[in-house]
């Protein structure tokens, strides 16, 4: 979602970075003749939002219903379609040439972006899809349905949730979208509401039961105790706290950061660990209720147990949360904080790992065990990886467990060597060289679905810049794996194929040129590889892992863009600028166990790993690796993971929303119990030039949710070539009729 300043912390981040960036300060790394010029801000401040234009908001007075489904007499499957007197531009008729499908059938111009998809365990036909969606001229929570394989698709924006506390009764601000189905095929939608002119948030779960068309709407109780707790006003049946998992009020109705934010959530389904058994909680205090009990009738507990982590952000703490339900999402278990301790994190008190973001959650859907990713701050430089688990739902944590370092300080940064950006709107955030949009290390874990001896198998991706620079970042998409239950790692596997080196340190001034004191920079931006970003992870039932991307491998000479300013010397270089989305797959067919003491990996563990993967050492310390330091993952010459491109045609990022600067922070794929996969990204090939227009959105800046499906075990196809005529995105001109002049430019 775009973002807002959510802390007094965030605000000083920026502050700070001003004084560091800007007057030479230094500090030492772990290697002495290593002075780092630039060294990170722990706490990195998001972007500002993007708040309505005039008086868009409005007053919600609907009391909530209850209903997840209701009649719907009088319907026809005829769709209405708007006049349209537009000549359709090369573009276009190019991007209609694949077998891509939008799946959002606005016709608002408005961005969607950030997507999450999740397929129905008893109907493959059925799939839902979130994103971050303006439809409505500010960002809310985008919902997308199938119930005929992909063919035709429903959507809308999910209702807001009921703040019956406040002097308004819903919180509109919505985005990080995540869906999930338990294994009764019940379809849920967890996602981030906020107010933009104040520190108001939550996150919230809505639940739907005909196939994601209809959903709950989410209910803060209002009233001091549990039996007086209620939602809107009279006749609001709902019941009090469904699909609430964490809210702050604010104080004092300011953006100041004077309460708790919560923040970058993501969700799971699974069943209960044997032993554990289902738990509802009261709507005010949180009190557990035994299913049975009154307030928790047996007819509300689901057959799975929903899990919920996120950040929440107060004062210098950004720790990683954690709640459960075991009642469909009508009651959530309290806010807990998992991110835990160890001696790999400082900063903190006693070691706690207390900087943190990007958690996914995953669970073994045979044995229950749950396992949560995220990355951590707690480090001099070079940020890290880490995982807890959990083997009896969530009543007590294991770890954290040390999966690698994150090479992503060293990325082209907005406000330090990337003015261009500045110039165009963009916030002190890491971006990718040729491009403004924001851009993070975030990936995701799952766990083998299969049981038995594949019960404690665990892979987890995401990318950074080791083999990049801050003048030519190179991006990649790695992957870890874990044979014994998430304690010990095996990586880095190189996930993409395409050609990629490191920087040589002494003519090229390494990962770490301009960072470092005699790290110099070349005068012109070299290559070491094209980006690669945003990667996820599924796998199949029977084994078959997929991970998805943004990829720009198929750009290798282009010269011209929509910003010349982020294309020319010293910013950018040729090629590595449009976007396309690609996949690879890879079968796991044997496992072995593989700990800390195991002297070598056994052949049947080594599938699907590069050469240079290897078990991982548990640092001791924060892992600060010199800038002359050799990493793994610039010297693969094994490469298990098929790539594909996904995506039939280019897009081009710099469309996407308000001058490029934002285009989500995270990608996704499902595999389906048919073994279908899913892949489900963002795309501007809607999207049109429109720096000549004032305005902070644009008309002709677009870009939509697309989806495509194809086997998980052999890859898809595409219906025309990803690389024809690329020249028409590079610079693509917005049409006369669409700026607002009448039709045809009259």
């Amino acid at each position: 979602m775009p973002r807002r300043i959510w802390l007094a912390r965030a605000l000083a981040a920026v502050f700070v970075a001003t004084i560091v960036f800007s007057g030479g300060a230094s500090v030492t790394s772990a290697a002495e003749d290593d002075v780092v010029l630039f060294p990170k801000v722990i706490g990195d401040p998001d972007e500002n939002g993007a708040p309505p234009s005039g008086n868009m908001d409005f007053r919600d007075v609907d009391a909530g219903n209850a209903l997840t489904e209701c009649p719907q007499a009088g319907s026809t499957d005829k769709q209405p379609k708007p006049l349209d007197q537009r000549a359709k531009d090369k573009a276009e008729q190019l991007s209609n040439g694949g077998n891509d499908v939008k799946t959002n059938q606005d016709y608002a111009c408005f961005p969607q972006d950030e997507t999450s998809i999740a397929i129905n365990p008893t109907n493959p036909k059925n799939a839902i899809g979130g994103a971050n969606d303006y439809r409505l001229g500010w960002g809310s929570s985008g919902f997308y349905a199938t119930t005929d394989g992909g063919v035709h698709w429903y959507d809308g924006v999910k209702p807001f949730p009921t703040n019956a506390n406040q002097a308004r009764d819903h919180i509109d601000g919505g985005g990080d979208p995540s869906v999930a189905f338990d294994r009764d095929g019940i379809a849920y939608y967890n996602d981030l509401h906020f107010m933009r002119e104040n520190d108001e948030s939550g996150i919230f779960v809505a639940r739907s039961t005909n196939g994601g068309f209809t959903w709950s709407r989410p209910c803060v109780p209002a009233g001091a105790t549990d039996t007086a707790a209620r939602c809107g006003g009279n006749g609001d049946v709902r019941r009090p706290g469904d699909g609430v998992v964490s809210y702050f009020a604010d104080n004092d109705n300011t953006l100041n950061g004077s309460v708790p934010a919560n923040d970058k959530n993501y969700m799971a389904a699974g069943p209960r660990p044997a032993g554990v058994t289902p738990t509802c909680f009261a709507p005010i205090t949180k009190t557990p209720i035994a299913a049975g009990s009154p307030g928790c009738d047996t007819s509300l507990i689901g057959v799975d147990r929903l899990y919920v982590t996120w950040t929440i952000f107060s004062g210098d703490l950004a720790t990683i949360n954690f709640s459960y339900s075991d009642d469909r999402a009508y009651s959530w278990s309290p806010a807990r904080v998992i991110s835990g301790s160890a001696p790999f994190c400082q900063f903190g008190v006693a070691n706690d790992c207390d900087s943190n973001q990007f958690s996914t959650p995953t669970v073994n859907p045979t044995t229950g065990a749950m396992w949560v990713a995220f990355e951590n701050f707690n480090t001099p430089d070079e940020n890290q990886y880490l995982v807890v688990r959990s083997m009896d739902g969530g009543t007590t944590f294991q770890g954290p467990f040390f999966v690698s370092t994150v090479f992503d300080v060293n990325y082209p940064r907005s406000g330090q060597n990337r003015q261009d950006c500045t110039a165009r709107g963009q916030g002190g955030r890491s971006v990718l060289t040729n491009s403004c949009f924001r851009v993070n290390a975030g990936g995701n874990i799952v766990a083998d679905r299969r049981g038995g001896d594949f019960a404690d198998d665990l892979y987890l991706v995401f990318s950074d810049n080791r083999n990049g620079s801050r003048q030519s970042s190179n991006t990649d998409v790695f992957l870890f794996a874990s044979k014994d239950g998430g304690t010990t790692w095996i990586g880095p596997t190189r996930v993409n194929d395409d050609p990629s080196r490191a920087p040589d340190v002494a003519t090229e001034g390494g990962r770490d040129c301009s960072r470092i004191v005699g790290r110099v920079c070349p005068a012109t931006a070299p290559s070491f590889g094209n980006d690669q970003w945003f990667p996820w992870i599924d796998i199949s039932n029977k084994g078959d892992l997929n991970v998805v991307f943004y990829d720009r491998r198929l750009d290798t000479a282009s010269t011209a863009g929509e910003w010349p300013t982020s294309r020319a010397a010293p910013n950018g270089r040729p090629g590595n600028y449009l976007v396309w989305n690609f996949g690879a797959q890879c079968s796991i067919t044997t496992t072995a166990t593989v700990t800390a003491t195991t002297t070598s990996i056994p052949a049947a563990a080594r599938q699907c790993l590069g050469n240079e993967a290897a078990i991982g050492p548990v640092p001791s310390a924060p892992p600060n690796p010199g800038s002359t330091a050799v990493v793994p993952g610039g010297a693969q010459t094994v490469f298990p993971y098929r790539n594909f491109n996904v995506s039939d045609t280019a897009s081009n990022w710099d469309y996407t929303f308000r001058a490029g600067i934002f285009a989500g922070d995270y990608n996704n794929i499902a595999i389906g119990p048919d073994q279908t996969a899913w892949a489900f990204w963002t795309d501007a090939r809607n999207g049109r030039s429109a720096r000549e227009q004032p305005g902070r959105n644009p008309i002709c800046e677009q870009s939509d949710v697309f989806v495509d499906q194809y086997p998980a075990q052999n890859g898809g196809s595409i219906k025309n070539s990803a690389t024809q005529s690329m020249d028409l995105y590079l610079v693509t001109p917005c049409p006369l009729e669409a700026q607002d002049k009448g039709a045809k430019g009259k």
